[in-house]
């Protein structure tokens, strides 16, 4: 099961050491703004939280507990939250947390069309938006399948496994993570799309003359050869795959747009080739990892140019391969080992068939 990556946090939280936060493998956090249709009932830690997570490094959302009774309330507390959060940025949507008790004597097409509602307000004010539920909610209170093709879903389901397709899993409210007083709700982000920017995240409120510079994001490009002695087409970030289902790849060449990236391949039964940097199938040196025998994992790492930070941050190569004939393996993102990575992509002993790039 893939690791816990993510807490939310209130006005029951306080005096959190983010830093420490972070160093137990949490890179996100999902902050509660407030409640109800005034701004007056903004969290009463949710700037403090705000400031520190930021300051930490931490990706920031947001979301907003409900007690709306109708559309029009619902509008009221999508307006009051956009008012608790005026000037904020968040790299993941601002959900609308519908469990309350007093609102399971409406209809589910009422309750669906509140969500909505509260959605589209948010989303008219340039965030992304999303819906928080248990499986419960989106069971018998909510039309799940309308909300799901319109908005982030954050399903609250403590569970050996999440029963509901979701972008966000809270899977435990007694997590204990370093740096966190007490019990905390724990998540696993799935999809890596909430982070998405090119959706936006809040309105431009910075100065035009000091606004960041907008620099396209760079593209990765890759191809590998198999036992069968080809080198295959090239690849472009995960338009596709690299390899051959059911033949072993025992040769990666990988470039980028902007930037630069090394990497290296391990032998099956063997040992790590030293890092590359190139991408040229004639230079045997330098232009590619491997040596014609089979490979069982890639490490790739992405090193980030300075006009890349000011537009996009810091970026990882997001990689992940498949043993012969098997599913894919979990992404690894650089040569990190924290939060279940393992530096690398693959199995030792295990030949791979198929290999996936992107940067994030």
């Amino acid at each position: 099961m893939s690791k816990v990556n993510c807490i939310d946090i209130s006005t029951f939280q306080s005096n959190i050491d983010f830093n420490k936060v972070k160093k137990d493998g949490i890179n996100a956090v999902i902050i509660r703004a407030g409640y109800g249709r005034e701004a007056s009932q903004k969290d009463s830690e949710f700037e403090t939280h705000y400031k520190n997570a930021k300051a930490a490094g931490l990706k920031i959302g947001a979301y907003w507990y409900s007690y709306a009774d109708s559309v029009e309330d619902a509008e009221r507390e999508a307006k009051a939250c956009l008012e608790c959060i005026k000037g904020k940025s968040f790299d993941i949507p601002v959900y609308y947390d519908l469990e309350d008790n007093s609102q399971t004597n409406m209809s589910k097409s009422t309750l669906t069309s509140i969500a909505k509602k509260f959605c589209e307000t948010i989303k008219s004010a340039g965030y992304k938006a999303g819906v928080y539920a248990n499986l419960n909610w989106f069971n018998n209170y909510l039309d799940y399948s309308e909300l799901k093709k319109l908005y982030s879903i954050w399903l609250a389901q403590y569970n050996v496994t999440n029963q509901l397709e979701c972008d966000i899993w809270q899977n435990s409210s007694t997590g204990n993570i370093s740096g966190v007083n007490g019990n905390v709700d724990t998540n696993i982000i799935y999809n890596d799309d909430v982070f998405n920017k090119k959706e936006s995240t809040g309105p431009n409120t910075s100065n035009p003359d000091t606004a960041k510079p907008s620099v396209a994001k760079p593209d990765v490009y890759y191809c590998v050869r198999t036992t069968k002695g080809k080198w295959l087409p090239k690849v472009k970030n995960l338009e596709d795959y690299a390899g051959l289902k059911g033949v072993s790849i025992t040769d990666v060449a990988i470039k980028v747009s902007n930037g630069s990236v090394k990497y290296r391949v391990h032998i099956k039964n063997g040992d790590w080739l030293p890092y590359v940097t190139g991408y040229d199938a004639n230079d045997h040196v330098n232009g590619y990892a491997g040596n014609g025998s089979v490979i069982d994992a890639i490490e790739v790492y992405y090193n980030t140019p300075s006009d890349i930070v000011k537009s996009e941050g810091y970026l990882k190569a997001k990689y992940r391969v498949s043993p012969l004939n098997g599913n894919y393996y979990p992404y690894q993102f650089d040569d990190e080992k924290t939060d279940s990575q393992d530096g690398y992509a693959g199995t030792f002993g295990q030949a791979i068939d198929k290999l996936q790039i992107t940067l994030a």
